[in-house]
């Protein structure tokens, strides 16, 4: 393992922005509407081909509880933040309202709802987190680190909902106020810095401007089809596409513009951040360290 002697992502966000927390804030907006945008006019377009499947999800869905593990072999690691009461109460009422009209999708269970600070590696076998933790329990302050949002408070704001032609997420930008200097891009980046700085490259599959929070997940064609057809039911499409933007009309109107404080999150609240990992990528996993939260 090799220690990391360039410029991180996280570092060139913050000098390009001259540590403005504003002009990072707006990084982070820029990203996810500028994806809303994108993949609004890819879903209600006639050339849509269909949503992307999770096949694994399907087969781990249709087998419950007794799934075999084989089913899904991809072992991961990563540090997670857990969302508050309120958050988990806000995702609960999306969820419902995009079940009302969409009821095959797979929707992430509420003990399991997580946003990915820092991915450290995914995709790899079980011996090799287990070797990995080994290397990281010697070698890096984990403690530290699943603590760090005690004394390194950073805010999240204006939640929006995502979507793509795969998956519906919650997310967030990081809080541009007088009292945040100290914003979830530092606190991304002071994580990054914690795990590399002992000679542990992080392989993330995650953008840098992402503060999300998974919702639900397509699995199946069924429910956006014609009848027994294989064609897709664009109305169906619009509908979904339709109920996700009243969605972010309404928390638009209740967070973003006033000081309601159940639109934002300061992360940490609660629980600190959680180091997991196995197999994961569904809010499962093993737990290997959880930090101190605060209320």
């Amino acid at each position: 393992m090799t220690k990391e002697t360039t410029q991180t992502q996280f570092q060139q966000v913050i000098a390009s922005c001259e540590n403005d927390p504003k002009r990072m804030q707006d990084v982070y907006e820029k990203h996810r509407s500028t994806r809303n945008a994108s993949f609004q006019t890819l879903i209600l377009g006639p050339r849509f081909p269909g949503w992307i499947v999770d096949d694994t999800l399907q087969k781990l869905h249709a087998a419950g509880e007794d799934a075999d593990p084989a089913i899904d072999p991809r072992h991961n690691m990563a540090f997670w933040a857990r969302p508050p009461q309120h958050i988990r109460d806000m995702v609960s009422e999306i969820q419902s309202e995009i079940r009302a009209i969409a009821p095959t999708l797979w929707f992430m269970p509420s003990d399991r709802l997580h946003m990915t600070t820092m991915e450290i590696t995914s995709c790899q076998t079980e011996s090799e987190i287990k070797d990995l933790v080994s290397f990281l329990h010697q070698h890096s302050p984990l403690q530290e680190l699943v603590n760090y949002t005690l004394t390194h408070r950073a805010r999240l704001v204006k939640p929006m909902v995502n979507y793509d032609s795969s998956a519906i997420a919650l997310s967030f930008v990081p809080a541009a106020g007088e009292d945040d200097r100290y914003t979830y891009h530092h606190l991304r980046s002071d994580i990054y810095d914690g795990i590399t700085r002992s000679g542990c490259p992080i392989t993330s599959r995650y953008t840098v401007p992402s503060a999300h929070v998974t919702l639900a997940r397509f699995i199946t064609q069924d429910g956006f089809l014609l009848g027994d057809t294989e064609k897709l039911n664009h109305a169906q499409n619009s509908l979904l596409v339709d109920t996700l933007e009243k969605i972010n009309d309404r928390l638009r109107d209740t967070y973003w513009q006033s000081d309601n404080p159940q639109g934002e999150w300061v992360v940490g609240q609660e629980k600190g951040l959680e180091l997991v990992k196995g197999r994961s990528w569904y809010g499962k996993g093993d737990r290997v360290l959880l930090g101190e939260g605060f209320q």
